[in-house]
């Protein structure tokens, strides 16, 4: 089975009073970085995975955190890793 490379990306939407701590946690979920949005509450996310399944879990896992109204894919891309020689 081939290897792939998934690219996504995510609005999260917060509670404002909560921002600081789901920052901490997203930075805490492996293959997550945070691209602005704390002065509004909308939390520009990209996730970097190795399979769909972990897209998912990775989703749910920052829509399940204290503070988070919605957690929103906005882009998804794939695409096989090319093993070097």
């Amino acid at each position: 089975m081939s290897r792939e490379c998934h690219i996504s990306s995510l609005v999260v939407h917060s509670r404002p009073e909560r921002i600081p701590a789901i920052i901490e946690r997203i930075a805490g979920v492996e293959g997550a970085e945070i691209h602005g949005g704390q002065e509004t509450g909308k939390l520009i996310v990209t996730l970097e995975t190795e399979t769909e399944n972990q897209v998912v879990e990775r989703i749910n896992a920052i829509q399940l955190l204290d503070g988070v109204l919605a957690a929103t894919l906005v882009f998804h891309h794939f695409e096989p890793v090319q093993e070097r020689e």
